[in-house]
């Protein structure tokens, strides 16, 4: 819902244009007013500043940096807490005076009341920092899920934050391209971790909060407990545990909708974007806005089955198509969207999609995104599951017999047949290129080094696999940036915290039952919309990647991944990229043509920021 950037600095050097500068850079995160502060102190300067998108009390009162009313504190957010006006109440009692209807000032007499314990309480999707003049400190935090992003930039003498790294370039900070997270980005399509695409810029961990001593300018990193503290404990009953899950799928979609401005959902043809929309509706007496995207090629539409959920709740629905122009189009602008290589081609048709909502009046939007990582909706995760078995009875011998007949991909089924742990097996099978083909790319050797927290072979180890990594560095990151691209504030409505923490100790038999993915979350939708509607193959949200990059993007293939456009950094070896397009151009396949788009999203960025 905004945007917000700041710093410490030791020597002075900042200047106030420095910090309205990497406001403006994120502007198009706001729209509805943006606000600064800068003090100079004997041993540092402080400056906080907001672009400011308002869903919630749409006044003036509510135009950030926020300061209490005491004078000692002064907030930059962006999120919404979504239990502002039951903590509120309870602020009230306790004798707290408000001058705004906002969740901004909730948040801040939160802190106030109860410091880092605060997450205890609130329930919400938040970046924030706290200039703590009484503590004489900096507070920063990020929630658990990461659903807000936060990068930072520290030296000894400089400490820097922003909500998108576009604005942290504007300080004076050197722009160097990070190797080791060039690596990750090609295996995986996104950045792991802390890693971003620029050296000694960081992604601030999730679930973390953050002290800055301002005198000294030491920092404790610290993790915090979720909002819902102790679970109940849920019976072994299948119906019981539907229920509950039920009451909390139906909270956390309710509380995300609490706007003063108008909302609609993206709606597809799938279970989870169904669920939320059914939900919605029923909770609520005016017919909801849907919006949905349709694609010429049928073997990806969902626009027919998404038409049909929307009939039965009856919504007002929107449906807009994507042709060749468009796509061309979108293409060309997600440079100016994401600040990092984009390597999830369903960027594309999200992009337009949002792009077309934001000229509806729109300034709220409920996705559903946590819905496959929460309840087991990937084929992917049964794949993994069926591999690993099978892998583990056949002899080492006859493994290698297996690979050296090989033709294609040797290099990554050599990995998933040797995996150790489902969750390898999983990562290897999901993983873009082989280790050895990274090698070739790079021109060294690419040794794995990513370790991944062992755990038993189930499928809930993949589960939370995804939500550590490819959900927040990925999924919520693409939704991120995208709809406040357009300014509008998306919400992930299945991301409550109790929600999460619930599903993690439920029994792994539940998630994939008689071999049906999604089988509790199921339960929850068929009380609202009939199996003979929603039961139908999965699709995804993508595009028809091997048409497109052999057609309308062939000729970006061939501008970008040129030798004048790759000896500009000669990170790639020439040889190894070109062997990939012609062999693209020769069998077009979706394993060279996923690829081949990681390569283009890497080029154009760099083309961006460092030509």
């Amino acid at each position: 819902m905004c945007g917000i950037t700041g710093f410490i600095d030791y020597k002075k050097l900042i200047s106030e244009k420095d910090l309205l500068n990497a406001s403006a850079a994120l502007r198009h995160r706001g729209g509805n007013g943006y606000g600064h502060l800068l003090e100079t102190h004997q041993r540092y300067s402080v400056g906080l500043a907001n672009e400011r998108l308002a869903t919630i009390d749409p006044s003036e009162n509510g135009i950030q940096p926020f300061t209490s009313l005491c004078g000692n504190y002064t907030i930059t957010f962006n999120g919404t807490i979504y239990n502002y006006l039951d903590l509120r109440a309870s602020l009230i009692k306790y004798g707290v005076i408000f001058k705004t209807l906002s969740d901004t000032e909730v948040l801040l007499e939160c802190y106030k009341k109860w410091g880092h314990q605060l997450f205890e309480k609130i329930d919400g999707a938040f970046a924030f920092a706290i200039l703590d003049r009484k503590q004489n400190q900096m507070f920063l935090a990020r929630d658990t899920v990461g659903v807000k992003p936060l990068y930072f930039y520290k030296d000894k003498n400089f400490f820097a934050f922003s909500s998108e790294l576009k604005g942290l370039l504007q300080y004076p900070i050197e722009k160097k391209t990070n190797l080791n997270a060039l690596e990750k980005y090609l295996r995986h399509g996104y950045f792991l971790g802390s890693e971003t695409i620029f050296t000694d810029i960081f992604n601030f961990k999730k679930q973390h909060y953050f002290i800055i001593d301002l005198n000294s300018g030491n920092h404790l990193e610290t993790k915090f407990e979720n909002q819902s503290g102790v679970l109940a404990r849920l019976s072994d009953n299948e119906s019981d545990i539907t229920n509950r899950l039920h009451e909390l799928v139906t909270e956390s979609v309710v509380k995300r909708s609490i706007a003063d401005v108008n909302m609609g959902v993206m709606l597809s043809g799938g279970y989870d974007s169904a669920t939320v929309a059914a939900i919605l509706q029923k909770n609520r007496a005016k017919r909801l806005r849907t919006f949905t995207l349709g694609f010429k090629n049928k073997k990806i539409d969902e626009a027919p089955d998404a038409k049909a959920i929307a009939k039965f709740l009856n919504t007002n629905h929107t449906e807009y198509y994507i042709d060749n122009a468009d796509a061309i189009k979108t293409l060309e602008n997600l440079p100016n969207i994401f600040d990092e290589p984009m390597g999830d081609s369903g960027a594309i048709p999200l992009a337009f999609l949002v792009e077309q909502i934001a000229t509806e009046d729109i300034k709220v939007l409920l996705g559903a995104e946590g819905g496959d990582e929460l309840f087991a909706g990937y084929t992917s995760y049964k794949k993994a599951i069926w591999v690993h078995r099978k892998s583990n009875q056949i002899p080492n011998f006859l493994k290698k017999t297996i690979v050296s007949f090989s033709k294609n991909r040797k290099h990554k089924l050599q990995e998933v047949l040797f995996s150790k742990s489902l969750i390898n097996t999983y990562e290897s099978i999901a993983s873009f290129y082989a280790y050895n083909e990274m090698s070739n790319l790079l021109n060294k050797e690419i040794i794995p080094s990513i370790s991944f927290e062992q755990q038993e072979d189930s499928i809930k180890s993949l589960l939370n696999f995804d939500l550590n990594n490819y959900l927040p560095n990925d999924l919520l990151l693409k939704s991120d940036r995208i709809t406040m691209h357009y300014g509008i504030d998306n919400r992930d409505a299945l991301l409550k915290t109790d929600l999460v923490n619930t599903l993690a100790t439920i029994d792994n038999k539940y998630f994939i039952k008689d071999g049906n993915l999604k089988h509790l979350l199921k339960n929850i939708t068929h009380q609202y919309i009939p199996k003979i509607i929603m039961d139908r193959p999965k699709k995804g949200f993508s595009i028809p990647i091997i048409e497109w990059m052999g057609s309308i993007y062939k000729p970006y293939l061939e501008e970008y991944l040129s030798p004048e456009q790759l000896i500009k950094h000669r990170f790639f070896d020439i040889v190894e990229v070109f062997k990939t397009k012609n062999r693209f151009y020769t069998s077009p396949n979706g394993n060279d043509a996923r690829k081949l788009w990681l390569l283009l999203q890497f080029q154009m960025w760099y083309n961006k920021y460092f030509s």
